[in-house]
């Protein structure tokens, strides 16, 4: 039974380990998109006619999935920390 338990341990932290990973990428994603936001929104030229409503739009939107994905993970992660999941 200690052995099963140790191998458990084990595979928990490998999960963990993978979802932290995850977890980078997914931030480095959203940096991404807030960066080029905010590029877009400092190259528009209202006087001149020059707008990117879609793809700032999308850019926000891509912006806050990658954050539900982010809040998907560190909430799977404390779950497993806290041995509610396997």
């Amino acid at each position: 039974m200690n052995i099963f338990k140790n191998q458990e341990n084990g595979s928990v932290s490998r999960e963990i380990e993978r979802l932290d990973a995850e977890l980078e990428e997914i931030r480095q994603q959203k940096d991404m998109c807030l960066k080029r936001k905010k590029t877009l929104m400092s190259e528009e030229k209202p006087s001149e006619g020059v707008f990117f409503n879609d793809e700032i739009h999308s850019m926000q939107m891509e912006a806050l999935r990658l954050e539900v994905e982010a809040e998907t993970r560190r909430k799977k992660i404390n779950r497993l920390r806290l041995g509610y999941e396997s």
